[in-house]
């Protein structure tokens, strides 16, 4: 499985059967089956990586002439992308991706199926379906830092789209709150991405967390505890931690159910896994020193959260 590019099989799996569905969808059910047949494949090779995880792999890199190993990562696929800039296409999963892969092709089964009676439009929406399947397995195994903005990013444009066409209710302004809210995080993390690259002459995350756990990222940044914050601000937008929650129950609310379920089972780990990621790896220090206002926002959020469930009679804005 290690001779072929499995990681990239699995990632654009999904964007193939989209295009697919663009080419040849001629009729609804010719869409639907399309769409049903690429989930259910994709589901089928995160189990068999899945099966075949090795926890004791590991994985040999080098950032600013300082080599460095990286434990428990499987099927990497690595090679120079811009090579100017020293971007990298760089994809890989350890212990802490591998589950939430598994997780985003069971869950994007779940979508597909549940939206088998869609009928308007149907051919664009198990395309944008797809396409934001595509772009959240990005985002869990790319390990360079631009090719994982990217597909942050590249998120936003289906899930636009799937709320703002196929949504309930004011579906048109819950999808526009949506989109400024994750511009907004999108923002901060280009800039804490910018500086971090800057400084260090890399996009590499593998990397960038040794020199985190050496505490020579920190360090070589001026202002650490700014870029670390912004990297906060961005994760818990998408998380979202209570005050930066509000696009999400209007989002979840108004959302087709298929989406709804992307979004409550997938989406919002976007934002835990970046801060597992990013922050606590290459900012171990400041993390430890902010345990507390992490902490007091969890009881704010448990509290807050349970307090206005009280008032809910929409069961997904109750969820949301």
């Amino acid at each position: 499985m290690t001779d072929l590019p499995i990681l990239t099989i699995l990632v654009f799996l999904p964007a193939v059967g989209a295009l697919a569905i663009l080419l040849m969808g001629r009729t609804n059910a010719s869409v639907r089956s399309i769409a049903a047949t690429t989930v259910l494949l994709n589901f089928a090779l995160s189990i068999g990586l899945w099966i075949a995880f090795d926890g004791s792999a590991n994985h040999a890199g080098a950032i600013g002439g300082v080599a460095y190993q990286a434990d428990g990562l499987n099927f990497v696929e690595r090679f120079s992308w811009i090579s100017r800039i020293g971007a990298e296409y760089f994809l890989g999963v350890d212990g802490l991706s591998m589950p939430l892969v598994v997780l985003t092709n069971l869950l994007s089964v779940a979508a597909i199926f549940a939206s088998w009676r869609v009928e308007n439009r149907a051919r664009e929406y198990f395309i944008w379906l797809l396409i934001l399947q595509t772009s959240v397995l990005g985002v869990f195994t790319s390990l360079d830092f631009l090719l994982f903005f990217l597909f942050w990013e590249l998120e936003l444009i289906p899930m636009y789209m799937l709320i703002s066409v196929w949504g309930t209710g004011r579906h048109e302004y819950s999808a526009m709150k949506f989109l400024l809210f994750t511009l907004g995080a999108g923002a901060a993390l280009l800039i804490a991405l910018l500086v971090l690259f800057f400084s260090n002459g890399s996009f590499d995350m593998v990397g960038l967390a040794h020199l985190g756990a050496s505490g020579a990222l920190e360090s070589s940044i001026l202002a650490g505890p700014a870029i670390c914050g912004l990297l906060l601000f961005a994760f818990a937008i998408k998380l979202p931690i209570v005050p930066l929650h509000t696009w999400l129950p209007d989002a979840h609310t108004d959302a087709p159910t298929a989406v709804s379920i992307m979004l409550a089972g997938v989406l919002l780990k976007m934002g835990g896994y970046g801060i597992i990621r990013v922050n606590t790896t290459m900012f171990p220090e400041l993390i430890r020193d902010w345990a507390w206002i992490l902490a007091l926002l969890g009881v704010v959020n448990i509290l807050y959260g349970a307090a206005v469930t009280l008032r809910q009679t929409d069961l997904k804005r109750l969820v949301a």
